[in-house]
């Protein structure tokens, strides 16, 4: 435990951004789905002549084509502004520069084919009706390329260029 509480920063973060954004956002369009289905159901049978409908048709309305969305955006900026976070606390020496630009590279590499499988599962006949109503969800994933590369050389930029980010051998730097 001790290890992870002095754990700063690390240039796989991207690659975690990555993969959590992905399961996310899977995650996100199956719920989506269950509740349109459930949304359906009530919609179908005597429930829809209650007087409690209105206010379970607006729930369901408001957490399909808002909460999710707003969530998952949130949880994405959060994301970013953590990896930004811990890029200022860490002091690495330059001549780690190499193992940041190999692990951005595969980074990349990994968001393409996340990229690519969220394509695929959100074209399905099934789950394109989500995909439709789940913009900004669809938005980040269809970008998540570039705006991976943007996160990882900003990161990458706020790391090398500190001041005293070279001075780590007595652990005082002008920080």
């Amino acid at each position: 435990m001790e290890k992870l509480l002095k754990r700063k920063g690390d240039p796989t973060d991207i690659i975690l951004l990555t993969i959590m954004l992905f399961f996310l956002a899977i995650s996100l369009a199956v719920v989506l789905l269950a509740n349109e289905q459930i949304h359906r159901v009530i919609s179908t049978t005597v429930l829809n002549q209650s007087e409690a409908y209105s206010s379970i048709d607006e729930s369901f309305s408001n957490i399909n084509e808002f909460v999710a969305q707003r969530g998952f955006t949130m949880f994405f900026a959060i994301l970013i502004i953590g990896i930004m976070v811990s890029s200022f606390l860490i002091k690495v020496h330059p001549m780690f520069i190499f193992i940041y630009i190999v692990t951005l590279l595969m980074a990349i590499l990994v968001t393409i084919y996340l990229a690519n499988t969220y394509a695929l599962l959100v074209n399905n006949p099934l789950l394109a009706r989500i995909s439709d109503n789940f913009a900004m969800t669809t938005y980040i994933m269809q970008h998540s390329v570039m705006i991976m590369l943007a996160t990882g050389a900003i990161s990458m930029i706020i790391v090398f260029s500190k001041i005293g980010s070279a001075d780590i051998t007595n652990g005082r730097g002008d920080l």
